[in-house]
């Protein structure tokens, strides 16, 4: 569940401060990228060098004390998820009213996906009434909490105010991903994928280069968000959704129109040929003495254009592949198609796009409103697409 997941973890000035050293081994161990953002406190009960040999990374501490200025606060929210363990009393009251005095409040404030605030203190300060007033804020402002265990305290008493043990930490990471991936729960969604094949002869045929990587990491990734998938592609894939293979643009227009009824939504993310053979040779066509040979080709259905046109009660998703002006055609095919989003990449870069496991993507709604994806795996494209059309 945290194979490839960013995770930031915050840790303030409590005596448990130690014990997070264990849960960023326990971070790593599951595949997890760690970085660490500390308050100048934290660093008086388990060292700097010590985090950052652990995490493999810098710890973060200071807002100004790097060589070269950067906003940290806002680099480090691309994380994707933000663990502050332990949290203080002092730190809690910062978050719950805004206040940026030091670089973890600063980023807390600039966080805009799932917190999980982890207290520890004293049982006094655990139950005193503007805290609790703070954790309720919270709590309603949609941050997790992983409220305190009773247990032998660092004052000599036994009470609430524990912090939990670093694997129940790591469980509730777990958990939270598990309900965020489980978003397209009850969800009916119809992918496409591949580059379509039109017949010539019986050993010839137009196609193009799509790999379909694109289509699978969608069809698999919302499986994972719980939603039935039907995922029509133009070679056999194995996974947790149901596969119809098709050929040609014809037969995948006929796949598409047969399974479109119950869909929520329909994602056209296979590369369809525009043009097909206007015969089929039933024989293969021999060379002959001549240098050139003539091959009249028609236009294949406008699968997209059609159930746009159609569907207006589900969510419609086209992808647009451009080797030049990626924006302006992508703009113009979404007025065309009629569709709800366009996903458009650019293929004339090599590191990304066919055949590549990466890609960069733009997310166009038909109110032309665009949001650029960073260079990321297909895998996390799938996720932030799917999060985006469903938002």
């Amino acid at each position: 569940m945290l194979e490839g997941k960013n995770i930031l973890v915050g840790i303030t000035g409590g005596i448990a401060a130690y014990k997070i050293c264990s849960l960023i081994r326990l971070y790593k161990k599951a595949g997890a990228s760690v970085r660490v953002v500390a308050t100048p406190n934290a660093l008086k009960f388990v060292t700097k060098l010590t985090l950052q040999t652990i995490s493999n990374n810098d710890v973060y501490v200071e807002q100004f004390d790097i060589d070269e200025y950067r906003p940290e606060h806002i680099a480090l929210t691309d994380a994707d998820i933000f663990v502050i363990a332990p949290t203080t009393a002092n730190t809690i009251g910062k978050i719950a009213n805004g206040i940026c005095d030091n670089l973890l409040t600063t980023t807390a404030c600039a966080f805009t996906k799932p917190t999980l605030i982890v207290p520890a203190m004293n049982n006094n300060m655990w139950n005193n009434k503007f805290v609790q007033e703070n954790i309720t804020k919270l709590e309603n402002a949609g941050y997790k909490i992983l409220h305190p265990s009773d247990g032998f305290l660092a004052c000599g008493t036994n009470a609430i105010g524990r912090m939990k043990e670093p694997e129940e930490i790591f469980e509730a990471t777990v958990k939270i991903f598990e309900q965020k991936i489980q978003k397209l729960s009850g969800k009916k969604i119809l992918i496409t994928t591949g580059g379509t094949k039109e017949k010539i002869d019986p050993v010839r045929y137009i196609t193009n280069n799509s790999s379909g990587k694109m289509g699978i990491a969608l069809a698999n990734t919302a499986a994972k968000m719980g939603a039935e998938v039907t995922l029509i592609s133009t070679f056999k894939v194995e996974g947790n959704f149901k596969n119809i293979v098709t050929e040609t643009a014809r037969e995948m227009e006929n796949a598409v129109k047969n399974n479109l009824a119950p869909q929520d939504c329909i994602i056209m993310a296979a590369a369809v040929s525009d043009y097909r053979a206007a015969s089929y040779s039933e024989q293969k066509i021999k060379k002959t003495d001549s240098d050139r040979i003539s091959l009249e080709l028609v236009k294949n259905p406008d699968i997209l254009k059609e159930i746009s046109a159609l569907q207006s009660n589900k969510i419609i998703v086209g992808f647009c592949a451009e080797s030049e002006n990626l924006l302006e055609n992508a703009n113009a095919k979404i007025k065309n198609k009629g569709c709800d989003y366009i996903i458009a990449n650019d293929i004339s870069r090599s590191d990304i796009g066919f055949n590549s496991d990466e890609n960069e993507v733009y997310i166009i709604d038909k109110n032309l409103n665009t949001k650029h994806i960073e260079k990321d795996t297909k895998q996390n494209i799938a996720v932030k697409i799917l999060e985006k059309i469903f938002e």
